[in-house]
């Protein structure tokens, strides 16, 4: 069955959803814009193909058009689960809690340049184009810009509605610079070509969780727990996480993120 947008038709192959039985509402599964929709279809369909299969509960795929948009979904409470850390501002924390997250080391904020780039100081930035996905993001814009001002640093901001949409624009020398995140970074240099240097790194803060409504059952919130968790340790689930170039899910709490809240309240 697929469902499509109401309002985005372009966005449409994003609404893939099983039904493990007839009457059964799907469960809707939002994703943070990091990648185009094609992109981010191609990773998180299989992923909840398998979650359907596992747990016998209905998935669906959906995102806004927009970074805002999505985060606006969010605000209404339209995910049942979310793969996002904007969550964590202040005008939406509370209303979901950490599931699980994304397996592997911390992500870092990350200001980069093209190679060749003259650039070897971050305040050699002054003035320029600096590409950003969006003012929501965390990694990616609150922690860098944080850097910035306290650096002294003024840029041009450039908000590219992606991770993706960021590293283009470097990547095509129309901005100086970008910033995103390092898990981001190196997966986009890997499968482009892009060849880079980092002129700031921040501390390292947990990557990406996966959140799920209060309205959520306690049983179905174990089950999907349940799967997640063990999906790399089954053949058919690793090689779904593999052609995802996702290394799987571990356990996480709310704790976890108390630094990421931290940054938001402080206006990053």
């Amino acid at each position: 069955m697929v469902l499509g947008f109401k309002r985005f038709v372009g966005l449409c192959v994003l609404c893939w959803s099983v039904l493990a039985q007839a009457e059964q509402a799907p469960l809707v599964f939002g994703v943070l814009n990091q990648q185009s929709p094609a992109k981010t279809a191609e990773r998180w369909n299989p992923i909840l193909r398998y979650l359907a299969q596992n747990t016998g509960l209905a998935m669906q795929l959906r995102m806004g058009a927009t970074v805002q948009e999505t985060d606006t979904m969010m605000g209404r409470g339209e995910f049942d689960l979310l793969f996002s850390n904007h969550n964590f501002r202040p005008e939406y924390d509370g209303v979901y809690r950490v599931l699980a997250r994304w397996a592997g080391p911390p992500i870092y904020g990350v200001i980069a340049v093209n190679h060749e780039a003259p650039f070897k100081l971050l305040k050699e930035l002054t003035g320029v184009r600096v590409a950003f996905p969006s003012k929501e993001a965390f990694a990616a814009y609150a922690v860098p810009m944080a850097a910035l001002k306290e650096a002294g640093v003024g840029v041009v901001p450039i908000f590219a509605g992606s991770q993706e949409g960021a590293l283009v624009q470097l990547q095509t020398k129309q901005v100086a610079a970008a910033a995103v995140n390092s898990r981001f970074l190196t997966q986009y240099a890997a499968t482009r070509g892009l060849l880079y240097r980092e002129l700031f790194v921040s501390a390292g803060y947990a990557d990406l969780p996966i959140l799920v409504h209060s309205r959520v059952s306690k049983e179905q919130v174990d089950k999907l727990r349940k799967v997640l968790l063990s999906m790399h340790r089954d053949p058919i689930g690793l090689a779904i996480l593999e052609g995802a170039a996702c290394p799987g899910f571990v356990p996480a709490s709310e704790g976890d993120y108390d630094d990421q809240r931290r940054i938001y309240r402080k206006g990053g």
